[in-house]
């Protein structure tokens, strides 16, 4: 399932609409409205499919896709086997994709996760600006960057911290 929000995925109205019961579930609905992305099928009219490779389960649910031509929010997830295809997926992080998920083709259904997930990550460097926590034990780094006029200016929060992660961060902190 995904929320689509000013043209970008929008993981976190998913997560806020999932979190609501009742009244705010229907306001949440109307106001997000979810789209289902179909990546993979297990079971079609009554047949179990997950003793099938995961080639001939896709090529199924493709075929269900072309016979029945759902509009959304029903909608089939792309998929390749072309490299070059995925690489040219990466790039679609402006619109909030996060990543590409891969499945070994021969395969079954799985009902652990057996399948790879590449993450995007955009870095930049930064400075700590302050943290959360206490400084023996931060939770979470505010981080900042220097504008053009040399100022610092607040660029976001880190998730939070283990406690490897906030003991490997320095010890010596400057006081400016």
């Amino acid at each position: 399932m995904i929320v689509w929000e000013e043209d970008r995925l929008a993981f976190e109205r998913l997560r806020q609409r999932l979190a609501r019961r009742g009244t705010g579930a229907a306001e949440a609905a109307r106001q997000w409205p979810v789209h289902y992305v179909a990546f993979d099928l297990v079971h079609q009219g009554g047949t179990d499919l997950t003793g099938w490779p995961y080639e001939r389960r896709r090529a199924a649910l493709e075929t269900l896709f072309a016979d029945h031509r759902p509009e959304a929010p029903l909608t089939l997830c792309p998929a390749t086997t072309d490299p070059a295809v995925a690489r040219g997926w990466l790039e679609w992080t402006a619109a909030g994709l996060e990543g590409l998920c891969s499945k070994r083709l021969d395969e079954p259904y799985r009902p652990t996760r057996s399948w790879l997930k590449y993450k995007v990550r955009v870095t930049a460097e930064a400075v700590i600006g302050a943290v959360t926590g206490s400084l023996a034990a931060p939770r979470t780094v505010l981080l900042g960057r220097y504008d053009a006029a040399g100022r610092r200016q607040y660029t976001g929060r880190s998730a939070t911290l283990s406690q490897a992660a906030g003991r490997a961060l320095p010890t010596s902190w400057s006081r400016r």
